[in-house]
């Protein structure tokens, strides 16, 4: 999750200098930006969050490309004292000319973004409230309003990039950054009576240039309508280790429904060249505090299922007589609620069909079981890759298994005496893909696909 620090220009001007004051300092140096949250931290927990900050690597910068810039001639009063000062005021001071710059953006607002960096919800607080503090950043004449995002910023139309770049590159322009240690050599520089600059560092920042490029067509998934169920209450908290228990009970009633000449793509019976419906348990992924019980089930509905067919499992499903409750023995029935839950992140659809234009990233939310043993020179990589080969996803860039959840609340794993009998045992693993296009979900893959395992959901887009 990124760290953006905003700030608000009060009168749409940016009062800083370079190392030569005359010269306006634009874009604005991160360093800057760094030690105005450095003049406003109060506690030991406000430092410890400014260290872990300066550790995060050089930040990017998000401001406008054009500015205007002023510059401004004056005398002012020096602090040294000479015999034959010559100040009218301060006796024994002399005057000295000073040129002070300043850059005028089209907008008033740019942003200091990290966007690796991972902050807990401790340190997103007290980097709030530091940033909350800040009256100005550059001179005191530059008034600001300053506030930190656990998010990428809202592009703005005349915004440009700048990226930390590398030595020797071409078109780049110099800007000072914090960097680790660089809270405690303030600290010690300001003790001595220093300025800030003594301590300062720069890398080379280019500008980044956005590439045209016509959209990519989204691949569709082989399946398309997802039926939603929520559970009713009162209902009993169901953990993520049940996942299979309620897909077997959810088939059963299915198919009892519908009863006589049952599609062979709801039985998985005689379309064996043909997607099948997918019975899934939804667990509760994706955010901070998700610890993975289920709170509802669903039928993922083929894309190319018969239009007769799809009617068929809809009336026995939702018609006169809906479904509204499980028996998933030996646990208490539970009561279902039909439709999909704007209200809850795991029972709204575009959770797991991710948004209209596609995701490439995607990471399981139950585990894949592989369609594949393993043998000699094929690994559990090859194995994942050629099971979502087989649905028909596209070839992936990225590839990570591990034998953990990768995600929040992901299902560590189905209950051992819920796994099918007399299947050979295949590798089991979660997942985290990055595919060549985008992918319009839902997606499922691996040998359990059916009953819930290989369950995806869509990862927010890194910059």
């Amino acid at each position: 999750m990124p760290v953006t620090v905003q700030v608000r220009l009060r009168h749409g001007r940016y009062d800083a200098g370079t190392i030569r004051p005359s010269i306006a300092e634009w874009p604005p140096h991160p360093a800057r930006m760094f030690c105005a949250l450095v003049a406003s931290a109060q506690s030991v927990e406000d430092w410890d969050a400014l260290r872990w900050l300066e550790r995060s690597g050089a930040p990017y910068v998000w401001a406008d490309g054009c500015v205007s810039v002023s510059r401004t001639d004056s005398f002012v009063v020096t602090n040294q004292t000479e015999l034959g000062g010559g100040s009218q005021f301060w006796p024994g001071r002399t005057n000295q000319a000073r040129s002070r710059a300043s850059a005028t953006p089209a907008g008033e607002n740019f942003a200091v973004v990290w966007p690796e960096a991972e902050a807990t919800g401790d340190l997103s607080t007290r980097l709030e409230r530091m940033a909350r503090r800040i009256p100005y950043v550059g001179r005191s004449t530059s008034q600001a309003e300053v506030t930190t995002i656990a998010m990428l910023p809202a592009e703005q139309p005349a915004w440009s990039r700048w990226a930390p770049s590398r030595i020797g590159a071409t078109n780049t322009v110099d800007l000072r950054v914090p960097y680790p240690g660089y809270v405690d050599a303030l600290r010690e520089v300001y003790d001595l009576g220093g300025r800030s600059w003594e301590v300062a560092r720069a890398i080379p920042y280019t500008q980044v240039v956005e590439q045209v490029s016509l959209p990519v067509e989204p691949v569709r998934s082989p399946w398309d309508d997802l039926m939603i169920w929520g559970f009713g209450k009162p209902t009993a908290r169901i953990g993520g280790d049940q996942v299979l228990r309620l897909t077997s009970t959810l088939r059963k009633a299915v198919l009892k429904r519908i009863g006589a000449d049952i599609p062979a793509q709801v039985s998985g019976h005689g379309a064996d060249d043909r997607p099948h419906v997918a019975f899934l348990a939804l667990p509760d992924v994706g955010h901070e505090h998700a610890d993975g019980h289920l709170l509802g089930v669903a039928l993922a509905v083929p894309r190319d299922m018969p239009a007769e067919e799809w009617k068929q499992l809809v009336r026995a499903l939702i018609g006169a007589d809906p479904l509204t409750r499980l028996t998933p023995r030996p646990m208490p029935e539970i009561s279902l609620r039909y439709g999909a839950d704007p209200r809850r992140r795991t029972l709204r659809v575009e959770t797991w069909r991710g948004p209209a234009e596609g995701a490439r990233s995607w990471v399981t939310a139950t585990p894949m079981v592989t369609d594949g043993m393993l043998r000699a020179r094929r690994s559990v990589e090859d194995l994942v890759a050629k099971s979502l080969a087989r649905v028909g996803y596209p070839e992936p860039v990225d590839l990570e298994v591990s034998a953990a959840p990768l995600t929040g609340g992901a299902v560590w794993r189905p209950r051992q005496e819920t796994l099918p009998e007399g299947r050979p045992k295949r590798p089991m693993t979660h997942v985290r893909v990055r595919f060549a296009r985008p992918v319009i979900g839902p997606v499922i893959a691996g040998s359990l696909r059916y009953m819930g395992l290989g369950l995806f959901a869509p990862e927010r887009e890194q910059p």
